[in-house]
């Protein structure tokens, strides 16, 4: 029963000082709202690269969409010519062609031509372990492209983490070197709101950084799928050509 008393009697004081606030006056407190730029200036020297990472990656993601186009792998212009060329089994129409364009499908072709010789049949098993050997290589080209991104995923967190890590201590030697109770709280505050904040934009670059990997990566497999289908029609065009002269 007392204890019921007591925290009526609580209830009561707060409602009445809150009405005498507001007849009088007197602000009153209201939750505060947390801005970008205050996590940025009250996340300490770690938020600098956290936010170098984020330009990053908000770059590569332009970059990529870019670039990782089929438009750009294999245009559908050297494309048709090479079949042309392939179809008629002029081997020198086709070499220049391939000599010329510099996209990934040019290169795989033009390895397979490496291999051909006027007048001669292709060797299929050879030909093929060529065009493999360039295909893995330029497949290699655009994972190794899209990597970048899945580092900053990496790293960002951990950084995150080290400025976590970092706030903490800051927090834990204000207590030690406090004057009073209320160096010691501001102090403790501090270094908490710090460790949150740095933590908070590690993990928002990393996940952002993730997912835009995530769909890249599956964007890469189904151009290198394509371009090892399109560069495969052509070199059998022209081998079918060759071996019914």
């Amino acid at each position: 029963m007392k204890k019921y008393l007591m925290l009526m009697a609580g209830a009561f004081a707060s409602v009445s000082w809150a009405q005498t606030a507001v007849s009088t006056g007197e602000p009153v407190a209201e939750a505060s709202t947390i801005t970008m730029g205050q996590i940025i200036a009250d996340g300490g020297p770690l938020m600098y690269p956290i936010l170098l990472l984020s330009i990053l990656s908000v770059c590569l993601i332009i970059f990529y969409f870019l670039t990782l186009r089929a438009s750009l792998l294999f245009p559908k212009q050297f494309l048709q010519d090479a079949r042309d060329a392939a179809e008629a089994g002029d081997l020198e129409s086709l070499r220049e062609l391939c000599q010329k364009d510099t996209s990934a499908a040019a290169k795989v072709i033009g390895s397979a031509l490496s291999l051909c010789a006027d007048g001669q049949q292709l060797d299929m098993s050879l030909v093929r372990e060529a065009m493999e050997e360039e295909g893995n290589y330029q497949a290699g080209v655009l994972w190794q492209r899209i990597q970048y991104l899945m580092d900053i995923a990496v790293i960002s967190p951990m950084v995150g983490l080290l400025g976590t890590v970092w706030g903490m201590m800051v927090s834990f030697s204000g207590l030690e070197a406090g004057v009073n109770f209320a160096n010691k709280a501001a102090t403790l505050a501090s270094g908490v709101s710090q460790a949150m904040f740095t933590t908070f934009g590690g993990l928002i670059v990393g996940i952002v950084a993730m997912v835009f990997y995530a769909l890249f990566r599956g964007k890469v497999n189904r151009l290198v799928n394509q371009l090892e289908t399109s560069c495969g029609a052509v070199v059998r065009s022209l081998a079918f050509k060759l071996q019914a002269r």
